[in-house]
């Protein structure tokens, strides 16, 4: 047999020359005999390594950088500059890269599931090997549902879901592991639609997979900060996007489920800084393991470096929050006038810290919410950390946002959600009163409250699109150091985002428009 390479996925026609930092890279040898050894491997290649790969870094704060919520500096030497400062075309490579790499991972997980569904049927596997490869077999329709949902979250207007997916543009969808250099045979876009569908199909496929193995083998992963996939980091990820396409009933059953698990526990005061260093886990759903002897590129876990080049000069800080959210962290007093909400101190150091700018050195609020993990850093101070793709506190913010939006019948249980995690995030709680607010005012606040407590973690293009909320930088003060007022970056402050911009979705590169025939007219709008 020969060596099949599983790092490109020639069905589609991605060829890409440009590549995000955590693209994986490698050769599985498949001269070898398909055993059961060779499927582990291919398993912790597709599986593991990839979603770790694709849970930090670039991955997550592209689209931070891109929108609201921070402020390029002058000084930045360029770096997040395009997408910073609205310059977003067809030929960026923040779509290219993502888009070349999570094809490429489809294609390797296609193969995986081949595979697996071929070594079942041999016969070949003795008992406690057929119950692992069934495992894995969940966990590889997990990991392909993961790469379509992200595709689906940056690349077609998941606005239109509920009002018109049949006639909306979806996907390409690849389900089977078929490299062709003919460009004819290439995959146009689905419907919205069918994509929907396949994702579900896939979470649906992961679900039953994985919560056999707990119900017959072992649900060790069912507890806070698996390294491993569980039956309940599936169900997180169906509330996540059952919320993002508008599916609110099942948002509702499925964020329940999460936290009905006694396992995870939201993190509360110094617990909660802790988690940030990966000391805590309580609100950890599944964190992919880290070895730093694995780290070969010293970078590959840093999330902080699209904020801040500390390592390179304690002073040097790219991208800073800007004074709404800096305010919006300072929002909760206690009794005495203290600031008395945790997520102040944990993303911003709870105090002003030195920042360079070509005006020379002065302070302001820096975000500070990737610190580091000494223990991930081999040689040089890098801030590597643990990801954490699926916390507690989400869950809780989903329960109560699709909640209120279906209404009088589920008021109650988005107070009751919303009331719990803004409780938690309390230094001193002794005077917290359950928030009854209904209606629109319910919804803003639960709003509100999503954006202190997920931001800088990738979520804010799909929360701003599914809003509809634009936003104006040019509007913007910033009173908190009026050195470092001057010295935002001129371009970053002209961005200007209407309540339906065409940016809230990513162009398809236009290097695959242009080796696919099939995608001929399906290039989302604006670009």
């Amino acid at each position: 047999m020969k060596k099949i390479s599983i790092l490109l996925l020639g069905c589609v026609g991605l060829f890409s020359s440009c590549s995000m930092d955590t693209i994986q890279r490698g050769v599985l040898d498949d001269t070898e005999q398909l055993d059961f050894d060779y499927i582990t491997n291919l398993r912790n290649f597709s599986v593991y390594s990839a979603l770790r790969g694709r849970t930090v870094g670039s991955w997550v704060y592209n689209t931070e950088l891109q929108l609201d919520q921070f402020i390029g500096m002058a000084n930045n030497g360029g770096r997040g500059g395009n997408i910073s400062n609205g310059y977003l075309t067809s030929s960026s490579s923040e779509f290219s890269g993502a888009y070349a790499s999570l094809y490429s991972n489809i294609a390797n997980v296609n193969f995986l599931i081949e595979q697996c569904e071929s070594m079942l049927a041999s016969g070949s596997l003795n008992a406690d090997e057929t119950v692992e490869v069934e495992r894995y077999l969940g966990e590889a329709h997990f990991t392909r549902g993961w790469d379509y949902f992200w595709l689906l979250d940056h690349f077609t207007n998941t606005n239109e879901a509920a009002t018109n997916a049949e006639n909306a543009l979806g996907l390409q969808l690849v389900s089977v592991y078929a490299p062709t250099g003919e460009s004819s045979k290439y995959p146009g876009r689905s419907s919205l639609k069918a994509s929907i569908d396949f994702i579900n199909e896939d979470l649906d496929y992961a679900l039953n997979a994985l919560t056999n193995y707990e119900t017959n083998v072992s649900d060790a992963f069912c507890t806070a900060g698996a390294n491993y996939l569980s039956s309940y980091a599936v169900q997180a990820l169906q509330a996540r996007m059952a919320l993002v396409i508008g599916d609110y009933e099942t948002a509702v059953t499925k964020a329940q489920a999460v936290i009905d698990n006694s396992n995870y526990s939201l993190a509360a005061g110094d617990a909660y800084l802790d988690m940030w260093y990966d000391a805590n886990v309580d609100e950890l759903i599944f964190a992919p393991f880290v070895d730093k002897n694995e780290i070969s590129d010293q970078q590959a876990f840093s999330t902080c470096q699209g904020w801040n080049y500390w390592w390179v000069d304690p002073s040097q800080c790219d991208y800073i929050p800007t004074e709404a959210s800096v305010y919006s962290l300072a929002e909760f007093e206690d009794a005495e006038g203290y600031l008395n909400d945790i997520r102040f101190y944990a993303f911003l150091g709870g105090q002003p810290s030195p920042i360079l700018t070509e005006s020379g050195t002065t302070q302001t609020y820096v975000f500070w919410k990737y610190p580091g993990n000494e223990d991930l850093d081999k040689t040089t101070t890098m801030y590597d950390n643990t990801p954490k793709p699926f916390r507690l506190s989400e869950q809780y913010l989903i329960l109560a946002e699709a909640a209120a939006l279906i209404g009088d019948t589920k008021t109650t249980i988005a107070q009751d959600a919303i009331s719990d995690l803004v409780k938690a995030r309390l230094y001193d709680d002794s005077d917290f009163t359950q928030i009854n607010l209904t209606g629109t005012a319910l919804l803003n606040f639960i709003r509100n409250e999503r954006s202190k407590e997920l931001m800088g973690e990738g979520f804010r293009l799909s929360d701003l699109r599914r809003w509809k909320q634009g936003f104006n930088r040019a509007d913007e003060e910033y009173t908190i150091n009026p050195v470092v007022a001057a010295n935002r970056s001129i371009n970053a402050l002209q961005v200007k985002y209407a309540d339906d911009d065409y940016r809230f979705v990513w162009a398809i590169p236009q290097s695959e428009m242009n080796v696919n025939p099939q995608l001929a007219g399906q290039q989302n709008p604006g670009y």
